[in-house]
């Protein structure tokens, strides 16, 4: 999308479409003469990243860091996020070395340029620390192409855009774009693959999809809610989700998704198929006819078919591309691998899912024949939601998943990294690391998982996204994989008065609320139930109107003659999530307030009461 200077669909759509339908001719013609370029296969990468202040929130400085840094970079949607597109490497003994290489040289000079902005950048799938408010539209990247997509996006849906996530947690959430999109960074991985075998190994490719998915999970937080062991699978298909409820009779797919079929005949299917059922959401000025490129022995760019398809997100999605030789290229793109949690666990990500692909028995290549496209796709939902300790449908049998990556896919993807010439220490050393965490249960979501209980536990979900985000970067920083981490010392990280308490950090947010409606009777019981000294009251759209307290609903008398409205106050002291604790200490005590509400939007987010303050300070 980056390449075009896009519009919006309904600007030049009869003449963009004409380019499309020429771009997909001249496709199939050069599938059937065969111009695809032969004996060379390729590996590239692009890595996704956020950016944190020192206070582990998201910063916003991306667009203002890639004044220095490489073009490689480039922005993402919301300004905390960016992109490093890594050069394409041939596929022999060398790739992943130098595909890390060039990563880590490539970090270390966007880390080097953020620590004079005082930010830092953080592979996680989802930022931890990211909360609702780091939606809004102030955070998008001020680039015209994500405005146009995010409007033509929610036009299409007709309404503003839901999440609805059930885990551990729920999750219900709404917004007016595709700022959702924004929670999300990957490590996108790239495999060219020849034509003649595209469908074998694009069906190979989804339905190794589960299994690589569990091991690799690293996403399990979205706004200090425990959800899906990949989160971001569920996220990103919700979040451009350009369907509504009336879809429901239909089988309508979302624009994220893993696909519906297995790939019959060529990838041009795919395309087609793609063209079919996603409506055009942009266009953009095509100069090139690609017809008349092809019958002047050149290789065309196909850019309406490549605009198009990047407004399609497959989790396994095809990609058509020039070869720095001229020739044309396929490859598929793996999306669905989140960033981080180190630069080890990305390259060994990579070298087992590449391992695999190369390693494919022969009696896989014919899948559409033999199982249903089903059973991959539950595979892969199973694994999103609970990642390793998933059971997998595989050829009928039901089959752990770490015995599964164990016995049968490791074997596989040795086999396969032997095939071009990965020498044996390496690849002890990328499946080592596949291996160790499935022996020992331990991948990035579980990690999290364990250590966010934990925290959330002893100081509140606030301290815990902070802390745990902290000592993600730590343990970044000390190049260890994943399944060597250390877990979190409670005692050690959080200690009141280091400098970044804020009020949003130490609020409770597991809230009971009363409507103004409501008689004092039932406020009167749920106060003694919850054993709860403060009771705010909200009116029928969710904002906060009031407060009743212990003492002013003792000093209302008979509870039956009077309802919430009649006695609570009305004249709050309040507190905004990123205040100080510091400054809201001091609130509390020069009001003589036994509660500070903390609101956002007019709507009450969490509390903190005289008594939290007397925890956390003593005799404050």
């Amino acid at each position: 999308m980056g390449e075009l200077s896009v519009k919006p669909a309904a600007e030049s759509r009869n003449k963009f479409i004409k380019s499309l339908l020429q771009d997909i001719e001249a496709l199939d013609r050069m599938l059937r003469e065969g111009l695809f370029e032969k004996g060379k296969q390729r590996i590239g990468a692009e890595q996704e990243i956020f950016l944190v202040n020192e206070l582990f929130q998201p910063a916003s400085e991306g667009p203002e860091l890639l004044d220095n840094l490489p073009p490689a970079f480039t922005t993402e949607i919301g300004r905390y996020n960016l992109e490093a597109n890594l050069d394409p490497f041939f596929l022999d003994g060398q790739a992943f070395k130098n595909t890390e290489k060039q990563l880590r040289e490539m970090l270390g000079k966007l880390s080097e340029e953020a620590r004079n902005r005082h930010v830092s950048p953080i592979l996680t799938g989802i930022l931890p620390t990211l909360r609702h408010c780091h939606l809004e539209l102030k955070y998008m990247t001020p680039q015209i192409r994500y405005s146009i997509l995010s409007e033509a996006m929610r036009r299409r849906r007709g309404s503003d855009f839901e999440i609805h996530i059930q885990g551990a947690d729920e999750l219900i959430a709404r917004l007016d774009s595709v700022m959702f999109e924004a929670c999300n960074t990957s490590w996108q991985m790239h495999l060219q693959i020849h034509p003649e075998v595209f469908a074998e190994r694009y069906n190979w490719a989804q339905w190794i999809a589960g299994p690589v998915l569990a091991a690799c999970a690293n996403s399990p937080l979205l706004f200090g809610r425990e959800l899906w062991h990949e989160t971001r699978i569920a996220l990103f298909q919700q979040s451009v989700d350009t369907r509504s409820s009336n879809n429901h009779l239909r089988n309508k797919l979302s624009r994220v998704g893993f696909g519906l079929h297995w790939l019959t005949g060529s990838v041009a299917n795919l395309f087609k198929d793609n063209i079919s059922r996603f409506p055009l959401l942009l266009t953009g000025e095509i100069k090139e006819n690609a017809l008349e490129v092809l019958n002047s022995g050149q290789a065309p760019q196909l850019r309406a078919l490549r605009l198009h398809n990047g407004t399609v997100y497959s989790w396994n999605r095809p990609c058509y591309g020039i070869s720095d030789t001229g020739a044309p290229h396929l490859r598929i793109e793996n999306r669905y691998i989140p960033a981080g949690p180190s630069v080890q666990d990305e390259i060994a990500n990579f070298a087992f899912w590449v391992g695999l692909m190369k390693g494919m028995p022969e009696q896989y290549g014919n899948l559409c024949d033999k199982l249903p496209f089903q059973m991959a796709k539950d595979n892969f939902y199973r694994a999103a939601r609970s990642s390793l300790s998933s059971v997998f449908n595989w050829n009928g049998q039901q089959i752990p998943a770490s015995t599964l990556i164990l016995e049968k896919l490791l074997p596989i993807a040795e086999d396969g990294l032997r095939e071009v010439g990965v020498d044996r220490l390496e690849i002890d050393h990328h499946l080592g690391i596949i291996e160790r965490r499935a022996l020992l249960r331990q991948n990035g979501a579980l990690w999290l998982i364990r250590n966010f209980r934990k925290l959330a536990d002893c100081y509140g979900k606030g301290v815990a996204v902070q802390e745990i985000t902290s000592a993600i970067i730590e343990r970044q920083r000390a190049d260890a994989p994943v399944h060597e981490w250390e877990d979190v010392d409670c005692n050690r990280y959080y200690e009141v008065g280091s400098g970044k308490e804020t009020v949003g950090r130490a609020m409770k947010t597991d809230l009971f609320t009363i409507s103004q409606e409501e008689p004092l009777g039932l406020v009167q019981a749920v106060m003694k139930w919850k054993k709860i000294r403060h009771l705010p009251v909200e009116d029928e759209e969710g904002k906060l109107v009031g407060l009743i307290t212990a003492t002013n609903l003792k000093e209302a008398g008979n509870p039956e003659n009077h309802i919430a409205a009649d006695i609570m106050v009305r004249c709050l002291i309040t507190a905004h999530e990123d205040m100080a604790l510091e400054e809201g200490a001091e609130l509390i005590k020069r009001y003589g307030i036994g509660s500070l509400l903390v609101v956002r939007n007019e709507k009450l987010i969490g509390i903190l009461t005289d008594t939290d303050f007397r925890r956390l300070y003593g005799n404050y």
